[in-house]
């Protein structure tokens, strides 16, 4: 065998094994989740000092490598006031540690009703989301799975950047 064979081979396993590695890394990332989050948001208006009560709906679904989340915010009596739906991407999926790192790229608002104001929570999650996407084209958001109850479908979700707890609707998870 010649020299040029011998590293030519050499190449060719080393090629084979970082696909291999990049194969398993992507295989590792793919995920099959759906939760559904209901919270009762309660805030003091800076204004009027009055106590503002709202509903939030956080649907979370983690489809592969792709993420979405549609936080669906409500009055009291239930009236819809705005969804505010943020797109991306799974950058890391720990499944041993229920951890997943999320890559948020797209922001959206839709208000429903323009005559109630917006919870305070919507308007903080949008402005931090628009402004990471602004300043670094994306938004990452940690969700860890605290505890799972498979007999009650419930999850207990742990965020990061916000350090906030919620319990959650397991829908599916693979």
């Amino acid at each position: 065998m010649t020299k040029k064979m011998k590293w030519f081979g050499a190449f060719f396993i080393s090629l084979l094994l970082c696909s291999l590695v990049i194969y398993q890394h992507i295989k590792a990332s793919e995920v099959n989740m759906v939760l559904s989050c209901q919270n009762e948001l309660v805030a003091v208006n800076s204004q009027t000092q009055a106590i503002e009560k709202n509903i939030m709906i956080a649907d979370f679904s983690l489809q592969k490598r792709s993420a979405s989340i549609s936080y669906r915010y409500f009055s009291e009596d239930g009236e819809p006031i705005a969804t505010l739906h943020l797109k991306g991407g799974i950058l890391s999926a720990y499944k041993e540690k229920d951890t997943y790192i999320l890559n948020l790229i797209q922001s959206e608002l839709i208000r429903h009703n323009q005559q109630v104001s917006l919870p305070q929570h919507a308007t903080h999650v949008q402005a931090f989301a628009l402004r990471n996407i602004a300043k670094e084209g994306v938004h990452n958001l940690t969700i860890q799975i605290v505890k799972t109850n498979p007999d009650k479908n419930l999850a207990l979700l742990y965020f990061l950047p916000s350090t906030n707890i919620c319990a959650c609707s397991l829908i599916n998870m693979d």
